[in-house]
């Protein structure tokens, strides 16, 4: 493919996302079901406009550096004080949950699609992540009480790169032909979860505090009036670093932006300038990659298979939203007594549980790699993507009302939880 060919695909895959969320607002559709939709009319199955194969180094370098952008973006938005008493429960969403929900995920698309358990569970950890890019203008707009929009964000921030590691250590079980093939070898899959998680870790806290220094107000502020040239260096290097010594580049920007958007409980100062910049460059480089990524999944989306699937997709959608979710949030949310969860909240988490970018590039990823079940990741992701946004994203804040989660007055929430909206 050459410079002029490279440049009209960029051009026609930008040009179609600008043209779909202008059409998703006068439709009052998700703007992520149109852009898939809009991916598929310019594709080769309908217009023939443009093709990308997934597989190509272009959408390659999306799907990884792209959804890091967007992981450092929902760190970024956290508030560890909002969030500092609903912790436990967070972590236990977070983390276990996100396993739990795979599991039950997993046990209903095994008999439905087939398959086997271990394509089935990669599935189901593929579907558990859900995504900050959806829920954070939606809660903006609902004008939810803090914890729980808070709670809510940063659990789907947290288990984004938490489903992630999960889909790829299923996927390293799939490929070495099950736990009998040397999954529990120090080199083995089961061996890479730990590690991932421990690398990256450590590359995010280092990165995070990295970017904060740098940009800050003190003397370390050395790079302050490059603010974006400075982050997208420091998150692609976070990401080679951890992608290079076995840690999880995913968790590795989220924990960095973690440490950025928090900042001022490490007494680190930015001026107001850099503050505005970076969440200027943040959102616009946010947008731009959700809007492509979702593009190119239109793009390369076996509309057959969907229609082929299409009970059983909707049944393992059954199970997902209505079995797998509340399961999961009733027993984490249950064991943190501490925060004085209400069934009203546990009603409302349970119902925000949108799927988006990050389980669609994993997805993406997947099929490059040529991972046996691939496709029906794919196939099962686009069900959730689709089913998730026009059913819980077009009904969340009418649920909110009716629960009384939304919050009118802003100023008693203020002193309430000590934040600033």
């Amino acid at each position: 493919m050459d410079v002029e060919e490279v440049l009209r695909t960029v051009g026609i895959v930008l040009a179609v996302g600008l043209i779909a969320v202008p059409v998703a607002s006068l439709l009052r559709l998700p703007s992520m079901v149109v852009l898939v939709a809009a991916g598929i009319v310019a594709g080769p199955q309908v217009l023939d406009l443009v093709e990308v194969p997934i597989d190509a180094p272009g959408p390659s370098l999306l799907f990884s550096m792209g959804v890091a952008l967007i992981l450092f973006h929902g760190g970024l938005g956290i508030s560890l004080r909002v969030i500092r008493t609903t912790a436990v429960g967070l972590l236990l969403l977070a983390i276990p949950g996100v396993m739990l929900t795979a599991a039950i995920t997993g046990v209903a698309i095994q008999p439905l699609f087939d398959t086997t358990w271990p394509i089935a569970l990669m599935a189901g950890a593929a579907l558990a992540a859900t995504d900050p890019a959806i829920l954070i203008p939606l809660f903006e707009r609902l004008g939810l009480r803090p914890r729980v929009a808070q709670t809510v964000i940063a659990e789907s921030a947290l288990n984004d790169p938490m489903g992630t590691i999960v889909t790829l250590t299923m996927s390293g079980i799939v490929v070495a032909g099950g736990l009998s093939g040397g999954a529990f070898s120090g080199n083995g899959p089961l061996a890479d979860f730990a590690r991932s998680i421990g690398i990256g870790l450590v590359i995010g806290i280092v990165g995070g505090l990295l970017i904060a220094l740098l940009l800050s107000s003190s003397r370390f502020g050395v790079l302050r009036e490059s603010a974006a040239a400075t982050l997208l260096a420091l998150v692609a290097l976070a990401y080679a670093g951890a992608e290079a010594t076995g840690g999880s580049p995913y968790l590795a920007a989220f924990i960095a932006g973690l440490i950025v958007g928090n900042k001022e409980l490490l007494r680190i100062g930015h001026a107001d300038e850099q503050e505005r910049t970076l969440e200027t460059y943040m959102t616009q480089t946010a947008d731009i990659v959700v809007l492509a990524i979702f593009v190119v999944l239109g793009l390369n989306l076996d509309v057959r298979a969907l229609w082929d699937n299409l009970w059983a997709g909707l049944a393992v959608m059954v199970v997902f939203i209505l079995i797998a979710r509340p399961i999961t949030v009733g027993a984490c949310l249950g064991l943190d007594r501490r925060a004085g969860w209400t069934r009203q909240e546990g009603i409302f988490i349970s119902w925000c549980r949108e799927t988006g970018v990050v389980p669609v590039a994993v997805a993406a990823m997947l099929l490059a790699e040529g991972v046996p079940g691939a496709e029906l990741v794919a196939t099962l992701v686009t069900f959730a993507v689709v089913t998730t946004l026009l059913l819980q994203a077009t009904t969340a804040g009418a649920l909110a009302k009716r629960l009384g989660r939304s919050e009118e007055h802003t100023s008693e929430l203020q002193s309430r939880f000590g934040i600033s909206y």
